[in-house]
């Protein structure tokens, strides 16, 4: 029986799958027959159409398209695969198919998208695709040159390369440069300046300590008040006061940007904490994460950072609902095309609401234009359950009118910054502590521990009397340990390295709604 001649050729390339870099292997085979080009490997329309932009760079560059039959199969067959990274590791098989490059390079990994003119692009997903190669020995990555920045950061040995041609020269061992230059550096950004200062935040002392608590232990915190009362501004001011990103926390966070567009230098450089202002209208799907690829929401994009949501009653309740499970568990779940992708929520929850519709029911209530059944129905439309996973409940009032005049004055000297070394010791005290105690260091907001007692040392006496208040109060188990977990953090922020009954009574204070008839 006669055999068929072929030519074959293979590379790795690395895509994404939810925010894991997954590994997959290019093969092109070249047959005789009649000219075709088929993809196989369970590609979506976005691998298809990269048929076309392939075809058309290797004309532009000076190479031969093969005039016969060509076949391109991307294993793993059984995981579904999307995106255009696929591009150039399809390109590079199919010149080595063909006889027209030889590697001389060895193992070799690709990926970036192509242009028509053969200029090599990036892609979204970058940091989980280099943390992907981050174990693979004796390879040879080549990726976009814009992702060089992302690769320093990392510390993963890459070419970048900004055309097919490049590439084409790197394989064939006529380009000698691999790695990272030691000569490159990626620069920092020095941490920037808050926007605004906690030192602007004036006649609401209950505010001042409530924001510095949230910070201190990073605490859910739920600011109610009427209008102009300042209740964005302390959240604007919260941002200001937290420490910086550490390199870890940084990669997290860089991991779920990068899934969703090409990060900018200024988003590499940045040790900000994010902000993510939420406004009402967010769907489930972009609160959570989803959509046909799976790609993060809101919760993960604030990932270490602050999720503010405003005029909270005004969200969907099955928006509010979702935030429950992240909250407890610090990660989300989100299913889609037959495949479960786990997506980071390690966040501090801030909200801000009004007391009533028209807003004025708390500090003027002969002007409330609300009945009973109006602010009953307002109120009643954020769940118990959520605010029960709340640490702090603050109220605002407006401010006097010696407050309004010192607001007018620019006398006053900057305080965040203060604050921010402040809260950084404190976090260090209680990653200290969690450490000492056998557990991953955590904040006291976020942990999970049972044995709260020992962990936060409080005495015999300390904590019956946290019990005896929950069981006066008709706090559930979570809401106990919520309170345990504040008093711990007003002893941290004190200097006391014991938890006294003192610092559990403001504890408690904090955990009483002042709004409302409603006894959370």
């Amino acid at each position: 029986m006669p055999t068929v001649s072929s030519h074959n050729a293979r590379v790795r390339t690395v895509y994404l799958s939810g925010l894991e870099g997954m590994v997959a292997e290019v093969e092109a085979s070249i047959f005789p027959g009649l000219p075709s080009f088929e993809v196989v490997g369970l590609g979506d329309s976005s691998i298809r159409e990269a048929k076309e932009r392939v075809r058309a760079s290797i004309r532009s560059c000076g190479y031969t398209f093969p005039n016969q039959r060509l076949l391109v199969n991307i294993s793993p067959a059984y995981l579904h695969k999307s995106g255009s990274s696929f591009d150039l590791a399809i390109a590079m098989a199919i010149l080595l198919a063909s006889g027209q490059v030889i590697n001389r390079r060895g193992d070799i990994v690709i990926y970036g998208e192509l242009s028509l003119t053969g200029e090599v692009r990036p892609v979204p997903g970058s940091v989980s695709r280099l943390l992907a190669l981050e174990e693979q020995e004796h390879i040879t990555c080549i990726v976009p040159d814009k992702d060089r920045e992302e690769a320093l950061l990392l510390g993963v040995p890459v070419i970048g390369v900004d055309s097919l041609v490049r590439a084409i020269s790197v394989i064939s061992g006529e380009d000698p440069f691999f790695g990272i230059d030691s000569s490159d550096e990626l620069i920092e950004e020095a941490f920037p300046e808050p926007s605004v200062d906690i030192s602007s935040l004036r006649g609401q002392p209950e505010a001042l300590r409530a924001i510095t608590l949230a910070a201190a232990g990073f605490h859910n915190l739920l600011l109610v008040g009427s209008p102009g009362t300042g209740k964005s501004l302390s959240a604007r001011i919260l941002q200001g006061i937290l420490p910086p990103l550490t390199r870890s926390e940084k990669i997290d966070l860089l991991r779920v940007e990068s899934a969703l567009s090409v990060l900018p230098r200024d988003s590499i450089v940045s040790r900000e904490r994010p902000f993510r202002y939420v406004h009402h209208t967010c769907t489930p799907s972009a609160m959570v994460g989803g959509g046909r690829n799976a790609v993060p929401g809101e919760i993960s994009r604030a990932l270490n950072g602050i999720l503010f949501l405003d005029e909270l009653p005004e969200f969907s309740p099955k928006v509010l609902d979702l935030l429950r499970v992240p909250i407890e568990t610090g990660e989300m779940k989100v299913s889609r095309n037959n495949c479960t992708n786990l997506f980071p929520a390690r966040l501090m929850l801030v909200a801000a609401m009004n007391p009533c519709r028209c807003g004025k029911w708390l500090e003027s209530p002969s002007e409330c234009t609300c009945t009973p059944s109006m602010i009953s129905s307002y109120q009643g439309k954020v769940s118990g359950a959520l605010l029960d996973r709340m640490d702090i409940y603050c109220t605002l009032n407006h401010i006097t009118e010696e407050s309004l005049l010192e607001t007018m004055k620019n006398d006053y000297t900057p305080e965040s910054v203060c604050w921010r070394a402040r809260i950084e010791e404190i976090w260090e005290i209680q990653y200290s502590r969690s450490q000492a105690a056998g557990i991953m260091p955590v904040r006291n907001g976020e942990c999970r521990e049972g044995n709260l007692g020992d962990l936060f040392r409080l005495g015999k006496k300390e904590m019956e009397y946290a019990a005896m208040v929950a069981h006066q109060l008709q706090l559930s188990v979570r809401g106990l340990q919520r309170m345990v977990r504040l008093s711990r953090t007003i002893a941290d922020l004190d200097g006391d390295p014991d938890v006294k009954c003192d610092h559990i009574i403001e504890a408690v204070s904090f955990r009483l709604p002042k709004w409302g008839e409603k006894k959370i």
